[in-house]
């Protein structure tokens, strides 16, 4: 991979995770914890997302194939799906990320870590079709290790972002928290019109002459 290629991973990476925009719901969901039990809902929760993420760049490509799936497929799926999200983000709503019987549930579970923040809020669909496109595309050894390398360092700063999840929240506020969460929806809008344009064109190979 190039150097623009690594970058514009780690841009889509980082928009379709939108760690900034998650503290304010890590917060609520770890309101009544104390800050060590937060800090440590953090952890796992990254350690989660990573886990998550290194499977998908690793044996997604398998799965694919096993299910007579092809990569444009997931591309025209996976833009559909960033669409979507950057939409929602786009208006601040947060309904792409947690369903209302999975926030219910948050006051009953010891660990809410894997689920629901790691997935969906986190490594949620959009971010699994996004590596997963990345890593097809980008099929190589040296590659997928390039992409993993890149996706822990997005888990590692989203959890040190969660475990100072009511400081970071504090100081933004509600309206730079909306703010940055509306800037990363059109960047996600943007990145997903491409994919699907792309993944059409593979589909409908007819399209490449339209233009």
């Amino acid at each position: 991979m190039t150097t623009t290629e690594i970058v514009a991973f780690l841009a889509a990476l980082f928009s379709m995770m939108n760690p900034i925009g998650g503290v304010g719901i890590f917060a609520g969901m770890t309101a009544d914890r104390s800050s060590t039990e937060a800090r440590a809902i953090a952890r796992k929760c990254a350690m989660a997302s990573a886990i998550t993420l290194l499977a998908v760049i690793w044996v997604g490509g398998e799965l694919l194939r096993a299910f007579g799936i092809t990569v444009d497929e997931i591309r025209t799926g996976g833009g559909l799906i960033v669409l979507l999200i950057g939409l929602g983000m786009l208006f601040n709503k947060d309904s792409h990320k947690t369903s209302d019987a999975e926030k219910k549930q948050t006051t009953n579970n010891d660990s809410i870590a894997v689920v629901p923040l790691a997935i969906p809020l986190v490594a949620g669909p959009g971010t699994m079709a996004t590596v997963l496109v990345a890593a097809q595309h980008h099929a190589g050894m040296t590659a997928k290790i390039e992409l993993s390398v890149v996706a822990i360092g997005v888990c590692l700063l989203t959890g040190i972002l969660f475990s100072f999840s009511k400081s970071v929240a504090n100081r933004l506020g509600d309206s730079g928290m909306a703010v940055v969460s509306r800037i990363m929806g059109m960047v996600l809008m943007a990145m997903a019109v491409g994919m699907l344009a792309v993944g059409l064109k593979g589909i409908f190979p007819v399209l490449n002459s339209v233009g």
